[in-house]
């Protein structure tokens, strides 16, 4: 089931908003040394290889290639992220912005 709601445009559109302000390039700095990446904000700790080599890496790429507006990797690693049982959850942006929220303001206007 999250996996069907990861292709509603409206919750990426959304999300993508609260995490990053719609920044491909953003990069939040944690205070354990973690790192938050690209427009879904999405974190080093787990997803993707950063500076510590012997990390996770559950997406198998590096931070870096989440800063690339061309978003294929990066929704591949969203999507991956959705399948886990917190689903969309895992994002703070998520729980306090969008979730449960009447979303169609977001694409109001847009022809899918």
């Amino acid at each position: 089931m999250v996996s069907a709601l990861w292709g509603a445009p409206l919750i990426r559109v959304c999300l993508a908003y609260f995490a990053s302000g719609f920044n491909t390039a953003a990069v939040d700095h944690e205070a354990d040394g973690s790192t938050n990446n690209g427009i879904f904000q999405i974190s080093s700790r787990r997803w993707c290889r950063n500076l510590t080599p012997n990390g996770p890496n559950m997406c198998r790429l590096y931070c870096s290639d989440l800063l690339n507006p061309n978003l294929k990797d990066t929704v591949i690693c969203a999507m991956k992220i959705t399948q886990e049982p917190q689903g969309l959850g895992s994002w703070e942006a998520w729980r306090h912005h969008c979730q449960g929220k009447d979303l169609t303001d977001w694409v109001d206007g847009c022809d899918f």
